[in-house]
Order: structure tokens, then sequence, then C-alpha cells
């Protein structure tokens, strides 16, 4: 033992320090201490993902729960959003999913699977659509939290305007020989079960990149899903094919999305909308979506379980009519229903009207194009395409809600002069893939050349 102190005392560095640690043991302990702290801190942080150091240092510098929430939040936005880290993710998400046939668009892959309709379903959808749909359990599931999906809550709490919402979550696609779709099967869920059953995968994903400094790329796909909990658990007894055609081992919610693509005088041409998303959504901030696209929810109080209500809602052609007057005509009043019936309420809507004006008579033509997965959060879209020859509908005043930030409106066949070097959420690259191939955008030129 002498010599090792004998040793170090005769080292440049370390000598000084321990002479001064053993001639002043007051200083010794403490630094003891504080690298005990250090190493305990470090354990637990590896272990539990938690920082308590740096908990306490917040706690003693007046910060509330909800700030470090919030600081939390914005740091997860930063950083997922850096093109080292969205390189890493689509490197992993590719091995998962390497044997299912991704998106290509704009010179990129993108991280979709699209089933594209079996039959040309157009507008109106309360009839062309009614047995497309079938509602199977109405009883809203109970859903056990654990410790990091309470925790990843409160941080995307700020962002969560109304999680007991009541929504129609996956069951299962109905696919013919071909693997196009002729129907779905839901059930009913909230809106804070996706968040924490499919919104959680980014977030997963995210913190496992900070933990392991990039280092899985080198494993084998099982392996890779082995070291992400949420993932693996919904991965448990299916294939790939089974996770994109079946909402199993989670809270999928269903969601609605509508290219809008309309003659501009100005433009002489056909343009379509578009923003780039906000700090105030519950995932993927600052990704280009063309819009309008939200939760396929009813649009009722939130609460609401009455089983007839729900019926009511299941209608496709709300959920899209709703997210068309709230993210473009600046539909702030229906982002919840606090008034009446929903049918009256949509329906009524003046620009609603006009729409459905045009539909019947012939200057618009609205088409369910199928279906795109976005493989990160592993939600389901129906997606859909309006086309309106009318130039008096892009004339109309469009706002959009919080969601969204710097709409454009953009020729469709300048989008890919728009979007080089930018972020485009995926959902949206799987739409676009659909509505290339839809004989409405054939027949006038649109997209044909991507």
């Amino acid at each position: 033992m002498q010599e090792l102190k004998d040793y170090l005392a005769s080292q440049a560095v370390v000598g000084p320090i321990l002479k001064q640690l053993v001639e002043q043991p007051v200083i010794g302990v403490i630094t003891l201490i504080i690298l005990l702290l250090l190493v305990v801190n470090s354990a637990i942080k590896r272990v539990l993902d938690v920082n308590l150091l740096r908990i306490v240092v917040l706690y003693f510098q007046g910060k509330d729960k909800e700030e470090r929430y919030k600081k939390a939040r914005e740091a997860f936005y930063k950083h997922s959003t850096e093109k080292k880290f969205v390189k890493w993710q689509h490197q992993i998400l590719k091995k998962i999913y390497a044997d299912l046939p991704l998106v290509h668009l704009f010179h990129d892959t993108h991280l979709v699977i699209v089933h594209k309709a079996a039959n040309k379903i157009l507008y109106p959808f309360k009839e062309n659509m009614k047995e497309f749909g079938e509602l199977l359990d109405l009883n809203v599931p109970d859903l056990k939290l654990d410790r990091r999906q309470k925790h990843y809550f409160k941080i995307m709490r700020g962002t969560i305007r109304r999680p007991n919402l009541v929504g129609f979550e996956l069951d299962e696609y109905v696919l013919n020989d071909k693997n196009e779709i002729t129907g779905f099967k839901a059930n009913v869920c909230q809106y804070k079960h996706t968040v924490l059953t499919s919104h959680i995968l980014e977030y997963e994903l995210f913190k496992t990149y900070k933990k392991t400094k990039m280092k899985l790329t080198h494993l084998s796909k099982d392996e890779i899903v082995k070291k992400l909990p949420y993932r693996n658990q919904i991965h448990k007894g299916q294939t790939n094919n089974d996770l994109i055609i079946k909402g199993h081992n989670r809270h999928s919610l269903l969601s609605v999305q509508m290219m809008v693509v309309g003659f501009h005088e100005k433009y002489n041409q056909y343009c379509t909308l578009i923003f780039k998303r906000s700090k105030e959504v519950a995932i993927k901030p600052n990704y280009w979506h063309i819009i309008p696209a939200g939760g396929f929810e009813i649009f009722e109080k939130e609460g609401t379980v009455n089983k007839y209500i729900i019926k009511q809602n299941f209608d496709v052609e709300l959920a899209l009519f709703r997210e068309l007057i709230e993210e473009v005509f600046n539909g702030k009043d229906y982002e919840a229903n606090e008034t009446g019936e929903v049918n009256e309420i949509i329906h009524r809507h003046p620009d609603i009207v006009d729409l459905e004006a045009m539909l019947q008579n012939g200057e618009a033509k609205l088409e369910f194009l199928g279906n795109v997965t976005d493989l990160l959060s592993l939600r389901p879209e129906l997606s859909f395409l309006l086309v309106v020859d009318n130039p008096a509908f892009f004339k109309k005043n469009f706002k959009i809600n919080f969601e969204g930030i710097d709409l454009q409106v953009v020729p469709v066949n300048d989008l890919q002069n728009l979007l080089e070097d930018e972020l485009l959420y995926p959902s949206s690259a799987g739409l676009l893939a659909l509505a290339k191939e839809s004989e409405l955008m054939k027949e006038r030129n649109l997209l044909q050349s991507l």
C-alpha cells in the first residue's frame, strides 16, 4: 500500500492533489462524497435513464416540474430533427423493416408503407364507404402505464389538448390477393393510448440513440428490436407484414389525410397546401406536412363514451371535413364540439357547403386512395385526394391553426423544389406516392415526373 502511495505521490498531476487530500482531510472527505455521488448518479442514469443530480440542481434553481418537462420536450424536439439523428433513425428502421417495400420519392427513401385501394371509391363516402369500415369493440380499453410511459406523458402533456378524447384504432385491414385494401376493422381507444403506445416509439429510439452513442447499426434486426422494449412488445408474435395490416399489441389511432389540389388562376396551374409542423404538436415538429391530416376521432366532448354517440361519429367523411375546417379554414372553434349535433355543425360550415356543391356539380372530385403506415410510430392513415377544377376554391382565405407554421400554396409539380433538403412528414410522402397513381392526377399531368 505504501508503495502505491509513493508512486501516486510522484506523479505530476496526481501527486499534489493527493498531498492536499492527506493534509486537509475535510476536503478529502468532501471530494470522495462528490465522486461517490457522480458514480451513483451515472449508474442510475445508465439503468433508469434518470439524471438525479440535474433534477436536484433544477429544484434548487426554483424551476418547477412543468418547466422541466417543457425543457425536456424542447430538447427532444430539437435534437430529434437534427440530420445526424434522422440519418441514424433511418438506418435502424430500414434494417428492422428490410423486407417491406418502402416508398421512394424525391430521390429518397421514406419510412412508410402504402396499400392502394382495391376499387375506385369517390365522394359521397357516406354511401360509397358505408360497408368499407366495421367498428368492432366500443369499449374504451384500460391501459396500465409503467414508469417510463408516465414520464414520457408528463414531458408531452403540454402538447396534448384532449388526452381522453375517443377515437378509432386499427384492428385490421382487409386486403385482396394483390395486397390492395378492400376494407378495415376498428376498435375504440383514447388519444392518450396512442401517445403512450405509438408516439412513444420515436422517443424510445431517441433515448436509445443518446444512450448507445449510435452503436446499434451493426446489430441484427432481432438484436436491435430487443434494445427497444416498446417496439419489441409490439413485434411479439407478428411478422413485419402483420404489423402493418393489424393493430395488435398497441393502440394506433387511425388518421385521415387528404391532398388538396386546386386550379389557381394566379399560377395558371394546379396547386396544393402544405405547412411546417409547429412545436405545439405531439409528434414530429419542423416536418413539412401536406394538409389537412389528423386523428379519426369523434367530434364530441372529451370523455364521451356513450356507444350510440360513438357509432354516429364512425364516419370518415365527417372526420375528413372536420380536419379541412380545422387546419385550412381557421377552424379554431372546430377543435372540439361543445355545442351540438356533429353532422349539422360540419356540413353547415360555409366552406364545406361550397365544396360539397362543387363535388355535386362535377367541379371537384374526392377520391379514397388507400392507406399509409408510418414505420416510426406504426400509425395508419386513410388517405384521400381532393381535386378542384373551379378556381374559386383557391381564392378562399386559407388560415391554419396552431399545428402549423409557414403555410405555403405550392404548384404541385414544384413540390420537389420546395422540399429539397427539408424534412417531409413520412405519411405525406406516402400520400404523394398514392396520389401520383390516381387517374385524377394523371389526367392533369401532376406528379408524373417523380
